[in-house]
């Protein structure tokens, strides 16, 4: 009998450790994400179209307006002219940029993204897009 308590006894220590860990490896990878993303195309690319959009299955090139797959959403962005009568990204310019206004939501510019779902961008994205364009909406 005492050596099955001693048995539960390390299992418990064992899987209390297992845990600890996870959720410390879990926090670190928290921790990491945000620091990841910049105001650089690069890393709106990275952490946010791919991730977001193209993975999404909403821009991989197929069947929405254009792609924002690595290595041609720049070239479908910036300074080119949409459909609400602004530019896709007006480099130095978020308000007059309609991606800025789509993500956060204006209704200057249609429905918010991604089209008919809940918004899934944080403020923080939203804001690294924002930051980009205003910055000058290099290809970084």
């Amino acid at each position: 009998m005492k050596k099955n308590a001693t048995i539960r006894k390390v299992y418990g220590y064992i899987l209390f450790l297992s845990l600890f860990y996870f959720c410390a490896a879990c926090e670190h990878e928290q921790g990491a994400g945000p620091q990841a993303l910049q105001p650089t195309f690069s890393s709106i690319q990275e952490n946010i179209f791919t991730l977001k959009c193209v993975n999404a299955g909403c821009h991989p090139g197929g069947g929405a307006p254009m792609s924002l797959q690595r290595g041609v959403a720049f070239s479908n962005l910036v300074n080119v002219p949409s459909a609400f009568g602004k530019p896709r990204v007006d480099p130095g310019n978020a308000d007059n940029s309609v991606l800025y206004l789509k993500v956060k939501g204006d209704p200057q510019v249609g429905a918010r993204m991604p089209f008919n779902g809940p918004p899934f961008l944080s403020n923080r994205e939203i804001n690294a897009i924002n930051d980009w364009i205003n910055d000058g909406a290099l290809n970084n």
